[in-house]
């Protein structure tokens, strides 16, 4: 795999099949969606995006349920 694949576009994520265990490199542009081990096959869910947790959540008191 050369250098340019690995760019600040893809996300790395590793392949889960116990007998490969491939360190892939997928575009931005599939998060949330499943792609294919190109070394053995495993379909694997790529992660969705990060989304933070609302700001106001941390002013709840303790021990309060958000309703």
């Amino acid at each position: 795999m050369s250098n340019s694949n690995l760019n600040a576009a893809s996300i790395r994520i590793m392949c889960p099949n116990l007998t490969c265990r491939k360190v892939l490199a997928v575009p931005q542009s599939c998060r949330g969606k499943t792609v294919r081990c190109r070394s053995c096959g495993t379909n694997i869910r790529v992660p969705g995006p990060v989304v933070e947790a609302p700001k106001n959540a941390a002013d709840q008191k303790p021990g309060t349920a958000a309703a």
